[in-house]
């Protein structure tokens, strides 16, 4: 870019052509956008001085147009998805506002015009979901295995109850889900050589999944997120149905069979030993709590409680949890940093890892950690299948270790006794 003082030498010499861009521009947006360019020489001299590209004024009369026209906009949202295409011109403009040196930002009103485009953001995101359609599939037929779920739980003595229910599902397996992904990948290139966007209920922009690069042998950082993204989505399908034929049916027979207290629950933690020290009283509530149905509460209860679970784990490996800044001050990391440390596979493994990421904290997948912690979560999303899979997850993680001790600790002793038996023979 040249000096400030080439540019105002040169700026006639492009002023002339971005006049007419403007004029144009102008033109196929029926004249809306002629508020926000009707200073020609200013944004001559900005759009050349800054480097800011045309599509900035493409997309702010785009949107201006959008804005000032809503009802044509909602007619054509019929045939297009026009709110969508806004929503991005929006975020396109601000992103380029944000390129602005800081020292020109005020001569040039760019920190009001981010919150008047973040707010006409926003607008276009919550009306952008009223363009999305529903795909439907034909159903699946889960009869069969929800009468196998509750003959399993069925019948059995409280804690082998307990502990068909807590293993109904095996978990999922990161190495199948990625194979199957890389097996439609090659089956079927062209769905995904297009990037794809994922919106809040609100209409935010959460996520954003990359097009695949098919060009290259090996795979690229970007083609790595774009597996990531789908096998998190078809972990959200499998999910579902899991909880639908096997946990909720299995849960029932246990509840009509046994009615187990909050002291069983409470009592199965402080003898598990995933469950850091002083922290059984809230696990076992939380686990009382979906057990008896109140998946809200347990929710609640049990997410800090599998961060801090985490957390204290990978510290007794040594792993470091914490971030020191410059002042010396030291905050612990919260989950998302923590499943991205490389010790954390070594403690829980790869599988438990993908689920804990793909349930908790990562934007593709049902993140309720941020979403708790952010106050984001209603009644209904506390009783989803992704909240009632994590109520039952966290269950299999409690049982199973104390499971596994006690079975130890039995054969230790059986050892023990056969060896005294022998001495005493001698």
């Amino acid at each position: 870019m040249n000096d400030s003082c080439n540019i105002s030498t040169s700026k006639s010499n492009v002023k002339e052509p971005i006049e007419l861009e403007l004029q144009r521009i102008e033109e196929d947006c029926v004249h809306s956008g002629k508020a926000q360019f009707n200073a020609g020489a200013r944004w001559a001299c900005y759009h050349y001085w800054l480097g800011i590209p045309s599509v900035v004024l493409s997309a702010l009369a785009g949107a201006a147009f959008l804005k000032n026209h809503a009802d044509i906009a909602a007619g054509l949202s019929t045939f297009a998805a026009v709110f969508m295409i806004a929503n991005s011109l929006y975020e396109k403009a601000i992103q380029i506002y944000r390129d602005v040196p800081r020292k020109m930002r005020a001569a040039h009103r760019v920190e009001e015009r981010v919150v008047e485009l973040r707010a006409l953001q926003t607008q276009t995101g919550e009306q952008t979901l009223t363009e999305m359609g529903v795909i439907r599939s034909p159903g699946v037929d889960i009869t069969e295995l929800i009468e196998q779920a509750r003959k399993v739980t069925a019948c059995k003595e409280p804690i082998e109850a307990l502990h068909s229910l807590a293993n109904i599902h095996p978990g999922e397996q990161v190495d199948r889900l990625r194979d199957n992904v890389i097996e439609r990948i090659q089956q079927f290139p062209l769905q995904w050589i297009f990037a794809s966007t994922t919106y809040s209920r609100d209409g935010r922009v959460i996520a954003k999944r990359p097009a695949m690069n098919m060009l290259g042998a090996e795979l690229s950082e970007s083609n790595e997120r774009t597996i990531q993204a789908s096998m998190i989505r078809d972990y959200g399908m499998f999910l579902g149905i899991t909880v639908q034929s096997a946990i909720l049916p299995a849960l029932e027979v246990l509840r009509q069979e046994h009615r187990l207290r909050e002291a069983d629950f409470v009592e199965l933690s402080r003898h598990s030993p995933i469950v850091p020290n002083g922290r059984a009283m809230l696990f076992g509530k939380a686990l009382f709590s979906g057990y008896d149905g109140d998946f809200v509460t347990a929710l609640h209860l049990l997410v800090p409680q599998i961060e801090h679970m985490v957390r204290t784990h990978l510290k007794q490996t040594g792993a470091l949890t914490t971030t020191l800044d410059a002042e010396g001050i030291e905050t612990e990391n919260g989950l998302s940093t923590l499943m991205a440390l490389p010790e954390t596979e070594d403690v829980f493994g790869k599988d438990l890892v993908f689920e804990f990421k793909a349930l908790f904290c990562d934007p593709f997948g049902h993140n309720l950690r941020n979403e708790l912690a952010h106050g984001l979560l209603d009644d209904g999303d506390c009783r989803s299948a992704a909240s009632i899979y994590a109520w039952w997850l966290s269950l299999k993680l409690v049982f199973n270790t104390w499971w596994n001790t006690r079975a130890a600790s039995v054969q230790d002793e059986e050892k023990v006794d056969k060896e005294g038996e022998g001495e005493s023979h001698a």
